[in-house]
């Protein structure tokens, strides 16, 4: 993924988020909590919308992805994750990793995040909607 620098409303949400955390996990949960909400309330991301709205599939422009009402697909909601991530003071473009699966027969991409000597599964678009937490990802089915 590449590295640009974001708009002033994620450096913003970085510098914030950086503010109410004190260590690498606390500041992961947080960006996990704060890209699942987004995910789930801002850009509509459902399972079963990848089938029909193709064009949001080239979304790319991280203003654009940040501030959209309307669907995005996996690879835009964890493009955002990584920027507050990768741009924070808790870790590097290096901690992170993009890991892609075959959900219900389709491509499906999740991150997963260095935290310590530990890797932690990062899928707010997989297993995030499905109810499960942080350190999980979607597989398969479901």
């Amino acid at each position: 993924m590449p590295l640009v620098e974001p708009p002033q409303d994620i450096k913003n949400t970085i510098a914030a988020l950086e503010a109410a955390c004190i260590n690498q996990q606390a500041y992961l949960e947080a960006v996990y909590n704060l890209v699942l909400d987004k995910t789930l309330h801002q850009w509509h991301h459902t399972r079963f919308q990848a089938a029909f709205r193709i064009s949001r599939l080239f979304v790319k422009d991280l203003l654009e992805i940040w501030q959209t009402k309307d669907f995005l697909y996996c690879t835009a909601i964890n493009y955002s994750a990584f920027i507050l991530l990768a741009q924070s003071k808790f870790f590097t473009a290096n901690d992170i990793k993009v890991k892609h699966i075959f959900l219900n027969f389709v491509p499906h991409q999740y991150l997963q995040v260095k935290v310590g000597e530990k890797w932690v599964d990062f899928d707010p678009a997989g297993s995030g909607v499905r109810g499960l937490p942080l350190g999980t990802h979607a597989e398969w089915f479901g």
